[in-house]
């Protein structure tokens, strides 16, 4: 059968159609340019009369350019600002810039990237007129309903005179912080590539971490204020900085126990003996206890017998080979039990962990089902006593069912990957989120921006590389 060849005026309205589409792209790439650069230009002027006019500090103004800088480059690409915001959330000074009663108000570098990242992207998907702003994931029902309550729980807080508003407005921003992070990380992530390349970013950083903290090691001095801790910390807080740790060190042990190439083995296990050295010399119990929560899971879920034997062996020998400055902590639990006022048979540290709950109760109790509002109870001692009083039983339920969600995201991940890498991210991923529940239970744990910061952005991956994975099975299918 002979092919009629197509008519001339066909072909002239495929390449007609053709220049339409191109120019179309073309018109709607340059309409973007031009209110970017008229935004740009906007932002910048507006500082410099904010600088004349108010008086700005150089600090505030150089975390004002950062911040354009930041938006400029995640204008243009969204996976480049994330690494850079990735790099910097252990390495980002913080300045003062008020107070609120007795208490200053400070502000972290990432305090400025995260809202200029989310204003990148919410710019970029208006432009280009892709209104999906979130990927549906396992959690956003959760997320929506955790944010409405801590609103409305903070707002009933503040009329019935529990919660000074400024104070509680702070905290909320800080936890939508967390999830903007959380989707800008999922709405970045279409490949197994970037999988691995936001993985490398935040073991890199570990890296930086262990390497500044390993430099702290020979001036620590237990009971002093000569403790392990972050950078630009003006007071050394350990239970941050091991927490930080515990969580990136069961992630990079599973790594070890499932990569298949053995020199990434060796810079695995590397890696670990940077940061495993540190977390020792927090002498932070509670980060001792998320670890070794941690560790037990790892060895029952990954059921690799030299990994138990190891585990065990190191159990074992731990008095001969752990420091004495990490023995005499531990011991002292029950040394200074010995002490007046110590009531259970532990330390009066250990003893308040309990305490809390008896005292969150004696004004939590006044309204048990949504609390009384984010910080209406300001305690260190523990993270679910304080959500309870915040924003009640309800709200402690919700954190937990998304643990829950996370945790069997993650499995089915598990189940469902080859051996290697990626499977290891899984279940370290795993073992580290029992990790922080196990840490909220001696510290304020989902307020700590060091520990959730690294947890959301992680989060992000693990859940990216699942929808991924599903994507898949139904191609598949």
């Amino acid at each position: 059968m002979i092919r009629k060849p197509k008519k001339r005026s066909d072909r002239f309205r495929k390449h007609n159609y053709m220049n339409d589409t191109m120019s179309v792209s073309r018109a709607q790439s340059s309409g973007s340019q031009v209110v970017f650069i008229s935004l740009f230009s906007v932002v910048v002027v507006a500082l410099g009369l904010a600088w004349i006019l108010f008086g700005f500090s150089h600090t505030q103004i150089i975390y004002a350019v950062v911040g354009i800088i930041v938006f400029a480059i995640s204008f243009f690409s969204m996976r480049a600002g994330l690494i850079l915001m990735a790099l910097a959330m252990l390495f980002s000074p913080e300045f003062s810039v008020g107070s609120i009663g007795i208490r200053d108000v400070t502000i972290r570098l990432e305090d400025v990237l995260i809202p200029v990242l989310g204003l990148a992207w919410l710019l970029q998907v208006t432009l280009r007129r892709q209104f999906a702003f979130f990927a549906s994931t396992p959690i956003n029902g959760l997320i929506g309903a955790l944010l409405i309550l801590s609103v409305f729980s903070t707002a009933y807080g503040f009329l019935t005179g529990w919660v000074q508003l400024i104070n509680g407005f702070f905290y909320v921003f800080k936890t939508f912080e967390y999830f903007v992070i959380f989707f800008l990380v999922i709405n970045c992530t279409n490949d197994e590539k970037q999988v691995e390349i936001f993985l490398w970013i935040i073991l890199l950083t570990a890296c930086f971490v262990g390497f500044y903290t390993l430099s702290q090691v020979p001036t620590v001095e237990i009971f002093t204020t000569h403790r392990i801790s972050a950078p630009f910390e003006t007071t050394p807080e350990p239970a941050t900085i091991g927490g930080y740790m515990a969580f990136l060190l069961l992630i990079i042990l599973n790594l070890w126990l499932y990569e298949q190439k053995m020199w990434l083995k060796w810079i695995h296990g590397g890696l670990f003996g940077i940061l495993f050295v540190p977390l020792l010399y927090t002498l932070n119990r509670t980060s001792y206890m998320a670890f070794l929560a941690g560790i037990i899971f790892t060895a029952v879920i990954s059921r690799k017998r030299i990994f138990i034997y190891i585990v065990i062996g190191l159990t074992l020998t731990a008095p001969f080979w752990a420091p004495a400055s990490v023995k005499e902590r531990i011991a002292f639990t029950w040394e200074d039990s010995k002490n007046p006022g110590r009531t259970m048979g532990v330390d009066y540290s250990s003893q308040e962990r309990f305490y809390a709950y008896r005292r969150m109760w004696s004004t939590g109790k006044r309204s048990p089902i949504i609390g009384l509002g984010v910080t209406s109870w300001q305690t260190p001692d523990s993270q679910w006593a304080r959500t309870i009083h915040e924003i009640g039983i309800v709200g402690l339920w919700l954190w937990f069912w998304i643990f829950f969600r996370l945790f069997r995201t993650s499995f089915w991940l598990f189940r469902h990957l080859a051996t290697g890498r990626l499977k290891g991210m899984t279940l370290g991923y795993m073992a580290a989120l029992l990790g922080i529940i196990i840490h909220g239970n001696g510290a304020i744990t989902l307020y700590v921006v060091r520990i959730m910061e690294p947890f959301w952005f992680m989060t992000g991956i693990v859940v990216s590389l699942y929808m991924i994975k599903v994507r898949e099975a139904k191609r598949l299918a």
